[in-house]
């Protein structure tokens, strides 16, 4: 099994060294580059390719929830931990929305981090325990609120591009090239796209996709 790839992104040397020393004591985990900010985190991540994404929440240039999105949207194989001080569960909400992974408390990532790249890269998701109970009482407040929930809102802006084109009957290699990603990319989004959707093939997400004027 080869070592899991790790960019870290934050903009306080302090925190970078704290991950850093962090990540060195764990086993099957490689630290592959640094970013100080959204940006640079978009670059690199196209560039080093990692398994994992450890990116603070909040930082200069391009913030960590647009860089999360724009991330996932080009590389949905990349899982992304996003590390923040902010407790309350919008930060946590919208991060999930964008793309990431897991959400954990900068206060508790000594304790937390290895738990949290365990459970992305075995395709789930964490939250910082303390925050369960109030994300919890959100959701409930959702839900008894007249909205109906839509799965297709789930979806990434290149997730409805990518099944807008499969409703069209294009095949991956004709969707990797008119999206101009490769058709690996394209694998992983159908792979998550029928995931959030909960239906097992491409002719019931079609079905699906059609039904709700997605074409």
């Amino acid at each position: 099994m080869h070592d899991t790839k790790i960019l870290i992104v934050d903009d306080h040397p302090f925190i970078m060294e704290g991950l850093m020393a962090i990540i060195s004591k764990l086993d099957n985990y490689r630290i592959v580059g640094e970013a100080k900010n959204g940006e640079e985190a978009i670059e690199k991540s196209t560039k080093l390719k990692p398994d994992v994404l450890i990116m603070d929440i909040s930082m200069p240039t391009l913030d960590g929830i647009t860089a999360a999105r724009r991330i996932t949207d080009g590389s949905p194989e990349t899982r992304i931990v996003m590390l923040s001080m902010h407790e309350d569960p919008i930060f946590a909400i919208n991060s999930f929305r964008s793309g990431a992974s897991a959400y954990i408390l900068k206060e508790s990532a000594s304790e937390e981090l290895l738990a949290a790249l365990e459970k992305v890269m075995a395709g789930k998701y964490y939250i910082s325990p303390t925050m369960v109970d109030e994300l919890l009482s959100n959701l409930v407040d959702l839900m008894k609120k007249d909205t109906t929930f839509d799965a297709t809102d789930s979806l990434t802006t290149r997730e409805r591009e990518i099944l807008t084109l499969i409703v069209r009957g294009l095949s991956n290699s004709n969707i990797a090239e008119e999206l101009f990603i490769s058709v690996s990319t394209v694998k992983t989004h159908k792979s998550n796209i029928l995931k959030k959707l909960g239906v097992k093939d491409a002719a019931a997400l079609v079905k699906l996709a059609i039904s709700k004027g997605i074409a």
